[in-house]
């Protein structure tokens, strides 16, 4: 199971610090490996949501929905219009706003000053959500069976004399398919062809130079030579959580 990625966003710093507490505390008491990360606005957390790589690797996201500046609910909508698909719970003082949270899909809500065993209820809830929408996959067709692969844990993509490869995981898989097609299908999931041979996951890309990219596998890769400053433009754009 991978690593649970969370996001606290809290204008009042006690709430925050709270809410932060206690996804760690049931985090640990449920054995669940997370990593979470806060912020105090909307816009603060909008300024990183924007880059790929951050929301792609973003599974839940606690939101307050009465923010000075932006609230919660336009934060919400924003996160969604740029890519976000992950978890989200809403944090409110009221339940008078509750039904303009499910409009963008939120999962639940948390009411502030309900007992602690409420939140925990909710925190687990969220987390089999977010192992739910971890274990999407892409279907693959090999030559004699039918690979069905986490789009997660794919590095990368080669192609070799019309055989097709995907690298995943530190396993090996070939099968048929047209290359350009799988590019167009791939993009809008954080993929980038940085060579006519290879398509690559951004968030799998460790290192890059003129030449090659060295992927978290350890492989290196060849750039397209006029493939380079777009890709590492792209490279640029992309934050971890």
């Amino acid at each position: 199971m991978k690593k649970i990625n969370i996001v606290v966003c809290e204008d009042i710093k006690n709430q925050r610090l709270l809410y932060t507490k206690l996804c760690k505390r049931f985090g640990e008491k449920h054995k669940i490996d997370i990593n979470i990360k806060d912020y105090e606005t909307g816009s603060d957390l909008m300024f990183d949501l924007e880059d790929p790589k951050f929301y792609k690797t973003l599974d839940i996201l606690f939101l307050d929905i009465s923010m000075p500046g932006i609230s919660g609910i336009e934060t919400a909508r924003q996160a969604r219009d740029v890519g976000y698909k992950g978890v989200i719970v809403f944090i409110t003082s009221s339940e008078e706003h509750y039904k303009d949270a499910f409009d963008v899909g939120a999962l639940n809500y948390i009411t502030k000053g309900e007992n602690i065993k409420r939140f925990e209820e909710i925190f687990l809830k969220a987390v089999d959500a977010a192992k739910e929408k971890q274990q999407e996959q892409i279907t693959l067709s090999g030559w004699s069976a039918l690979k069905h692969i986490e789009v997660r844990s794919i590095e990368y993509f080669e192609i070799a004399k019309g055989v097709i490869t995907v690298h995943y995981d530190g396993k090996k898989f070939e099968f048929s398919g047209h290359f350009d097609s799988l590019e167009k299908q791939l993009y809008d999931q954080g993929f980038y062809r940085l060579h006519r041979n290879f398509i690559v996951s951004l968030t799998h890309v460790q290192k890059i130079s003129f030449t090659e990219v060295v992927m978290t596998n350890g492989d290196a890769l060849p750039v397209g030579r006029k493939r380079y400053h777009d890709f590492k433009e792209a490279i640029g754009k992309i934050k971890t959580i």
